[in-house]
């Protein structure tokens, strides 16, 4: 029987979220029980000191570099499959995020820079309708990591608080007017869905849910996801834009739906696996 291990989330990179990011995991390992997957699940710190050699497939949520590059190390001919694999986690940086998305035409996306905190302040964005100001590296950990700032003086405020905290690169990105969705995927090309963050606030903008879809799973290509979730903004004129890519959402919405998708997904791979033979 193939063997599956599931790493959980730090608590620290799952501020409020906890809870969910460990329901999805959890009933995604039921579901590959039923496939006749032997399961394991491990907190992050727990698996520091696992052997993570002996498994088939690893199932990471946790978003550390130290333990992302643990993984990574796994990942040669003959060790585990590893999904999502670290390589892409860490591309969810979102510094790497927005380089990789800098390279991917088809993409559309805010105006979006990336520079020292220290700098930051220097641009012109700042003085024209305000910009959202988020910390380079990992997504939130709390609510001080992604701040909208409307001008100048709020947005000096905001990088003082980074620098504090030792943030020393940051994301500035444009502010679209629109419809905010959330959208979560499988594949690329198995299985999308979305909904609006705040249904009752939402327009109702008109817009094309294949373009919604092309534009997500064009984001999660880029840095390599197979497991996904994002945000997109939709504008009064019907235009998608992509302003966020992660790995591992908590799909709490849909989690029953999405946690037959993803463990379908799982097991795909891992037929795939056997039929080559493990050491491909």
């Amino acid at each position: 029987m193939v063997k599956c291990l599931g790493i959980f989330r730090e608590p620290q990179n799952s501020p409020q979220r906890e809870p969910d990011d460990a329901l999805i995991l959890k009933a995604v390992m039921e579901n590959l029980e039923l496939q006749r997957v032997e399961v394991s699940l491990l907190a992050a710190g727990q698996s520091d000191s696992a052997d993570l050699a002996g498994y088939d497939m690893i199932v990471p949520m946790c978003e550390t570099y130290p333990r992302l590059m643990r993984l990574d190390a796994l990942a040669r001919p003959g060790g585990p499959l590893i999904v999502n694999p670290a390589s892409a986690v860490l591309n969810c940086y979102r510094t790497r995020m927005i380089a990789l998305f800098d390279k991917t035409p088809e993409l559309r996306y805010p105006e979006t820079f990336v520079r020292p905190t220290s700098r930051a302040l220097e641009l012109a964005v700042f003085t024209e309708g305000g910009a959202w100001i988020k910390r380079g590296d990992v997504h939130n950990t709390c609510a001080r990591d992604v701040v909208f700032a409307r001008g100048r003086r709020e947005a000096a405020e905001v990088l003082s608080d980074f620098e504090r905290r030792e943030i020393t690169e940051v994301v500035v990105q444009e502010h679209v007017e629109g419809d905010l969705i959330k959208f979560y995927g499988v594949g690329p090309g198995q299985w999308f869905t979305w909904f609006y963050h705040d249904p009752a606030s939402a327009r109702r903008l008109s817009f094309e849910i294949e373009d919604l879809a092309f534009q997500g799973e064009t984001a999660a290509r880029a840095v390599g996801l197979e497991i996904f979730g994002g945000d997109a903004i939709v504008s009064p004129e019907g235009r998608i834009q992509v302003i966020d890519i992660n790995s591992w959402p908590s799909f709490a919405r849909v989690r029953a739906e999405a946690a037959v998708q993803i463990a379908r997904r799982l097991r795909s791979r891992l037929r795939q696996r056997e039929r080559a033979g493990r050491p491909s």
